[in-house]
């Protein structure tokens, strides 16, 4: 039976040197829950170490932890990269460090980048440079998303800081984006007159949170059959039944 969920795609954690301290695993899972949220992603910068710390925590909680990333391409365009395991996220992460650039991380200048476990035990503070974009293009990362079975989509394309609005006028036709995210500042009525070839993507909104204020102040509902990303994907496809909503579905039946 499908049935609605609300999810925030988009959390970074304390591995993400712009986030902040009150990022870690365990206040993450609790903010969500606290949230009604049903599913979340984390997506850090060039990275899912942190990934399998928040998916353990929320194993024995009613809570669907996506392993992601948020990728920075060799434009400086961010993709919103997400995968169906851990083992997925594990290859496409061999990938992304094989291609991150090179030179010392001043961590004075940018903060820490802290890999932490189950029990927020800092298990290392990385010195690699996630924050700077990897040598690969746009196209190559989704192209490896797809081989490694996950869904990419451009993020935040109403910002001026990295969006792929930046870099193309109108969004390439040929590449493998179903949706676009926007932030819970944009209008999803003007978007599509704002931003060229949209107009048939799925819209989705997250939080895009580094602080654990922001977790689920913007979510988008999925009906599914199951959280899981194959259901996410056919919902953004509007296969079978599913479909997405930037509204409370439950909110849209009252006013009705």
């Amino acid at each position: 039976m499908l049935q609605w969920y609300q999810a925030d795609l988009h959390i970074h954690t304390v591995l993400s040197a712009c986030a902040e301290l009150s990022m870690g695993p365990r206040d993450i899972v609790q903010t969500a829950l606290e949230r009604n949220l049903d599913i979340i992603a984390i997506t850090d910068h060039n990275s899912g170490e942190n990934v399998p710390a928040v998916m353990h925590i929320a194993e024995s909680t009613p809570l669907t932890v996506i392993p992601g990333m948020e990728v920075a391409t060799q434009e400086q365009v961010h993709l919103i990269c997400l995968f169906p395991n851990l083992e997925h996220l594990g290859h496409f992460q061999k990938y992304i460090y094989d291609h991150l650039r090179m030179g010392r991380y001043e961590e004075e200048l940018y903060g820490p980048q802290i890999v932490c476990d189950q029990h927020e035990n800092i298990l290392s503070n990385s010195q690699k440079l996630l924050i700077k974009g990897i040598d690969q293009s746009i196209r190559q990362v989704v192209e490896q998303v797809i081989l490694n079975e996950g869904l990419v989509y451009p993020a935040h394309i109403d910002r001026r800081a990295f969006s792929i609005a930046r870099v193309y006028p109108m969004l390439p036709r040929d590449l493998a984006f179903e949706a676009v995210e926007i932030s819970r500042r944009c209008d999803p009525d003007l978007a599509p007159m704002r931003y060229a070839g949209i107009k048939n993507k799925t819209l989705i909104r997250a939080s895009d949170a580094h602080d654990k204020i922001d977790i689920g102040k913007a979510t988008t509902w999925f009906r599914l059959k199951e959280p899981v990303l194959h259901e996410i994907k056919r919902a953004i496809r509007l296969s079978g039944g599913r479909c997405t909503r930037l509204k409370s579905p439950v909110d849209q039946v009252m006013v009705n």
